[in-house]
């Protein structure tokens, strides 16, 4: 299923797989775009993809429809890409710390007096 993108908007690219392996463009991810629909061109939306113009006005290039994202969606997305990016921190401490001697603490350390 591919999102419905309308010409005139602006969206934030970030690839999906299908233009990770076969760009057609050099849009960096997280760069923000606008949709257009060039002249004598196939309507945005064919066959899943469409054209795109960078924030400047140059040419951005043909890229699927699902890489094009609105602003509440990147943020979403980033958000959780940064939980699972902080699970997977505590999980190789945890693994880090495994198999090792724990820290000495003295015995007058460990009294409250």
């Amino acid at each position: 299923m591919t999102n419905k993108v309308r010409v005139g908007q602006t969206y934030i690219y970030s690839p999906n797989m299908l233009d990770k392996i076969d760009a057609r463009t050099n849009l960096q991810d997280g760069e923000t775009v606008r949709v257009i629909q060039p002249f004598g061109c196939p309507r945005n939306g064919t066959m899943g993809h469409t054209f795109v113009q960078r924030m400047d006005g140059t040419w951005g290039g043909l890229v699927h429809c699902n890489s094009l994202h609105t602003k509440a969606e990147y943020i979403e997305y980033l958000r959780a890409r940064i939980a699972v990016m902080d699970a997977e921190r505590k999980d190789s401490t945890r693994e880090s710390n495994r198999g090792q001697a724990p820290e000495f603490v003295p015995v007058s350390a460990q009294r409250n007096i």
